[in-house]
């Protein structure tokens, strides 16, 4: 049994411990790309489903705004509601709400 066994050098150990670390580099930064490249697509689809859901509020508002406009004092008294007169009701007043103009006096 000859084994060939090929000595080193310092030089040639060098270069390949350079080159195995450039390697490793290389592909953290790929991997550092992808992560910015994905997170950048979420942040889009999360802001095109907050505008979805902001313009299904809107319209959900509307239509609550209909229905309780289309209530009258007769549908009232039909369903048994009775008026209580000097009663104190807390509304939300706020500028988040947008239905508030239905309670503005």
């Amino acid at each position: 049994m000859n084994l060939n066994y090929k000595s080193t050098t310092f030089y040639e150990r060098a270069v390949h411990t350079m080159a195995g670390t450039l390697c490793v580099l290389a592909l953290i930064y790929c991997a550092v790309l992808l992560s910015l490249v994905f997170s950048v697509i979420e942040r889009k689809q999360n802001t095109i489903t907050s505008r979805d859901l902001s313009s299904e509020l809107s319209s959900l508002e509307m239509k609550y705004a209909n229905i309780v406009s289309s209530i009258s004092e007769s549908d009232l008294t039909a369903s048994n509601f009775t008026r209580v007169d000097n009663a104190t009701f807390a509304v939300r007043k706020d500028d988040i709400a947008s239905y508030t103009v239905l309670y503005a006096r």
